[in-house]
Parts: C-alpha cells; sequence; structure tokens
C-alpha cells in the first residue's frame, strides 16, 4: 500500500513568510498595496510639480501605511506569533495514506479522511493541507522527496473529497 511520511518543522522565516502568503494572496490586499502605492506617488508627483504649496499629509501617510507600515506591522505580529503559540514551531509527522491523513505534533496528534479535507493548493515553496476554508497545514516542499511529491499527488488527485489545486505535469505525471 502507498504510504508517505514526512517529518517536518517550520522555522520563524518559514512562519512569516507563510503569513505573507496568506495575507497577500488575496486581491483585496494586492488593492490597497496598490492603492497605498498609488496615493505615495500622487502625493510625490503634485508636491514636486508646485500643484501643491504644502505637503498632503494625509495622502502621505496613508501612502506610507499601506506600503510599509502594514507590512511591517504583519511581520512582527507572525513573529511573535511563532515565539507565542508553541504547536507552530513544533515537529510534526505528516503520514499520507489512501485513505487518511495523520498529523503528529509533540502536543497534539489528528486523523482524518480525506473526505474532510476542504482543499489542496501549492506554491512553489508549500503544499497547504486545507482543512477549512481559513485554515491550512503548511508542509514546506524541500519536505518532500521528488518521489513522495509525486506520490502525494498520486494519492491526491484520487481523492473525492477536497478540491485539488495541485499542479500536475503536461504527461499526467506530478510536477
Amino acid at each position: 500500500m502507498d504510504n508517505i511520511t514526512l517529518t517536518t518543522k517550520l522555522s520563524e522565516q518559514d512562519y512569516i513568510k507563510v503569513n505573507f502568503h496568506f495575507v497577500f494572496r488575496k486581491w483585496k490586499s494586492k488593492f490597497i498595496l496598490a492603492l497605498g502605492i498609488f496615493s505615495l506617488l500622487s502625493v510625490l508627483f503634485l508636491y514636486l510639480t508646485d500643484a501643491l504649496t504644502e505637503v498632503p499629509w494625509i495622502g502621505l501617510i496613508f501612502g506610507l501605511y499601506f506600503t510599509v507600515g502594514f507590512p511591517v506591522q504583519l511581520y512582527f505580529a507572525a513573529k511573535k506569533a511563532y515565539k507565542t503559540h508553541q504547536r507552530v514551531s513544533e515537529t510534526i509527522v505528516y503520514e499520507f495514506d489512501r485513505d487518511m491523513v495523520r498529523i503528529t505534533g509533540e502536543s497534539f496528534q489528528s486523523n482524518f479522511t480525506w473526505d474532510k479535507i476542504h482543499s489542496l493548493t501549492e506554491n512553489k515553496d508549500w503544499v497547504l493541507i486545507w482543512t477549512t476554508p481559513q485554515v491550512a497545514n503548511v508542509v514546506p516542499k524541500r519536505d518532500f522527496s521528488p518521489e513522495q511529491l509525486r506520490l502525494f499527488k498520486e494519492i491526491a488527485k484520487a481523492q473525492q473529497g477536497p478540491k485539488n489545486k495541485l499542479k500536475y505535469s503536461r504527461s499526467g505525471a506530478a510536477a
């Protein structure tokens, strides 16, 4: 029977990157960032072309917050959360087979069938196992061997439960 066992541990940098990914994958966050950049550029243009005699502080503060302040705030919040929530920094063992997903940390254990998984997604660094639309288990791709990743995608593709958004090569084999 096909079975995959992975041992993984998220570093503080991994956790910070994942938080940025979760926030900035949404169009609303990208829109607010673009609005902040537009505000800064508008203020700069209007002030440098002498269209305004005084610095438009509201536009400047708004632009600076959304382009610099919010990302800095997110960085420090993620850094604090990593240190505060010990489960995030635990070593976690993932076991995948055709019937079950088992997740075992140093202080917890979860077992569930594939139909209880909301969706599976991936990017260049992680495979994300979404148990709800808001909660995901993050598995770094570096912890998969190429064969394990191929087998994981094969197992996932055979499942009926989760929305499968994993990337597959054109030949039908896992990428």
